[in-house]
Formats: C-alpha cells, sequence, structure tokens
C-alpha cells in the first residue's frame, strides 16, 4: 500500500516539476522519469539472486533506504538542481521499487500454504493499486490545497489553471515575467510538501519492513 502511494507520487507530478519549475521540454520530463523505469528492472532482476544469498528482510531492507533515499532527493531538490537531480533521485526510487516488490512478492507466498499462494499474491497486487488510488487523491489534495492557500496568502488574481501556464514554453511566453517567477515559485514549494509526503511514507514502509521475519524466507513447495 505504501509503495504504491509512493509510486504514484512520483510519477504523477515528477513531469509537472520539471517541465514548470525547471522550465524543461517534455521529453526531459520524461527522461527524468525513465530513469525509475530503468532502476525498477534492474533492481528487480538483482533481488532475485540476492534473495538466495542475503534472505528477504534484508534485501526489502535495502529496497527500503534506497526508497528513503529517493525521497531525501526529491525534498532537497530546488529549481537550480537540474533534471539530472530529479533523474538521479527517480533512479533511487525505482532500484527501492524493483528490491520491495520482488521481496514482498516472494515474501507474502513463504507466509502461506501453497494452494493460497496465487490469491495471497493477487491480493498484493491489490494493496499496490489501491495505494495509487489514495495517493492520487491525497496527493492532488495537498498540491491544490497549498495552491490555493499561497494564492490567498500572496493575494493573487491568478487561479489553480494559471499553474497549467508554466508547463509549455508558448505558454510562458504569455504570462509576465514576474508573475511567472511568482507562480513558479508556488508551484515549487506546493510540491515541496508532496516530496515531504513521498518520504514521509518511504519511512512508513521501512518501519513495516522492520517487521518481515529475518531469514531467507522463500517459498517451500512442500508446505
Amino acid at each position: 500500500l505504501t509503495t504504491g502511494i509512493i509510486l504514484i507520487g512520483i510519477s504523477s507530478y515528477l513531469p509537472t516539476y520539471v517541465t514548470g519549475v525547471m522550465e524543461q521540454p517534455a521529453i526531459i520530463a520524461g527522461f527524468t522519469l525513465t530513469t525509475m523505469s530503468i532502476g525498477w528492472p534492474i533492481a528487480s532482476s538483482v533481488a532475485g539472486h540476492l534473495l538466495i544469498r542475503y534472505g528477504t528482510f534484508n534485501v526489502s531492507f535495502i529496497g527500503g533506504l534506497s526508497l528513503i533515499l529517493g525521497g531525501i532527493l526529491f525534498v532537497m531538490m530546488g529549481a537550480e538542481s537540474g533534471p539530472l537531480w530529479a533523474a538521479i533521485a527517480s533512479f533511487f526510487v525505482g532500484v527501492g521499487m524493483g528490491l520491495t516488490s520482488t521481496t514482498f512478492t516472494v515474501t507474502i507466498q513463504a507466509a502461506v500454504p501453497r494452494e493460497r499462494r496465487g490469491s495471497a499474491t493477487a491480493s498484493n497486487m491489490f494493496m499496490r493499486n489501491f495505494g495509487n488510488t489514495i495517493g492520487a487523491a491525497l496527493f492532488g489534495a495537498i498540491l491544490n490545497g497549498m495552491l490555493m492557500m499561497q494564492f490567498k496568502q500572496e493575494h493573487l488574481a491568478y487561479g489553480l489553471d494559471s499553474i497549467n501556464l508554466l508547463l509549455t514554453e508558448e505558454q510562458r511566453l504569455t504570462l509576465p515575467v514576474a508573475d511567472m517567477h511568482v507562480l513558479q515559485h508556488l508551484l515549487d514549494r506546493s510540491l515541496y510538501w508532496v516530496y515531504v509526503t513521498v518520504a514521509v511514507f518511504a519511512v512508513i514502509s521501512l518501519l513495516l519492513i522492520l517487521r518481515i521475519p529475518r531469514g531467507r524466507g522463500l517459498p517451500n513447495d512442500n508446505d
């Protein structure tokens, strides 16, 4: 559930940050998100070998640490950080997702009898998708709430729809330079709290990982 929330937070709002705050084109924003898709399968492949040697707890713990590292990098990210910073943070989140998703599946399958592994695995996938749904609503509420609060504090005539003007170069040119910088600052501060929430859920994930039993925890077909 918590990793599903983290996943939707990054995939939904990282492109907005890169295009709106960093003023990068959409292809660069896509690159920063692609690094997560690169780190995920690499980590999943490596996890299969690590599980046999080190067990489910150790591998999932490393994955949890990677999620926290990625979350911290996102919290520390600023407009001047550049897209490479965003790509590195995204990569660490992808590594954490790859290690934890593989390990969670193996751990759940090892915790139930053989005839219940299918339903247990399906429950695991359902919870991740449910986390995506919760995360979409949660992060949308955080972003919109922070923007509306700042609009009122700054007594600006702009509304939420004005943020869309920051997402392409053509639309940014329609704004006065001073207004554009103000809107970028408001978007930066609002997305900061989105990433803080992502980091909080990464910490929660690690705390839950600490409850995984030590040992190899691999499925036994004789069970």
